[in-house]
C-alpha cells in the first residue's frame, strides 16, 4: 500500500444517472486505509456538486466512478466546469465501466476520457490498490516543486 507524503483530501462518488455504490465503497474504505480523507458524495450525484464539493472541501482529488456506461455524457465538460470555477489544477479520475457496450475497446474508451480532461481513467475491475498507488505518484509529481522549495524530505 502506498505511503502518502501529504493526507490527500479526495472527493468520491457516482456521477449522474449512475446507482452503483459498490465501486465507491470500496475504493472510499481503501483511501481511508491507505491515510487519506474521503469525503463521500453518494450515488447519483451530479456534475456540479463534483465541482461545489471539491472547492468547497479544498481536494486535491475528484475521484468519479461509473457502472452503467453513461459517464461519457455526465463528464463530458467536467474539466471545463473545474476550470471555470478556479479549480484547474484539481486531479481528476474516473473508473468503472465506462461504456455502454463491453466489445468498445479499452483503447478508445481511455483515449475518451483523457480528451475530456481526466488525468487517470481506470478499467472495470482495477484494483484498488492500482489507483491508490497513482494517487501517490501523482500527489509527488504536483507537490515536489513546493517541497523542494520549503526543504521538506522526501521519503
Amino acid at each position: 500500500m502506498p505511503r502518502f507524503l501529504r493526507t490527500p483530501r479526495v472527493v468520491i462518488g457516482s456521477i449522474g444517472d449512475d446507482i452503483h455504490v459498490v465501486g465507491i465503497t470500496i475504493l472510499a474504505h481503501a483511501l481511508r486505509n491507505a491515510g487519506a480523507e474521503v469525503i463521500q458524495l453518494g450515488i447519483q450525484t451530479p456534475p456540479e456538486e463534483f465541482v461545489a464539493t471539491a472547492i468547497a472541501e479544498d481536494a486535491d482529488v475528484v475521484m468519479v466512478s461509473s457502472s452503467n456506461g453513461h459517464a461519457a455524457m455526465w463528464c463530458s465538460q467536467l474539466r471545463a466546469d473545474f476550470d471555470t470555477a478556479g479549480a484547474g489544477s484539481i486531479l481528476l479520475y474516473i473508473g468503472g465501466n465506462l461504456s455502454v457496450s463491453a466489445a468498445t475497446p479499452w483503447e478508445s474508451v481511455e483515449a475518451r476520457f483523457l480528451s475530456m480532461g481526466f488525468t487517470r481513467v481506470f478499467a472495470p475491475r482495477t484494483q484498488p490498490e492500482v489507483a491508490l498507488e497513482a494517487l501517490a505518484a501523482d500527489l509527488a509529481q504536483l507537490h515536489a516543486p513546493d517541497e523542494q522549495e520549503q526543504g521538506v524530505e522526501r521519503v
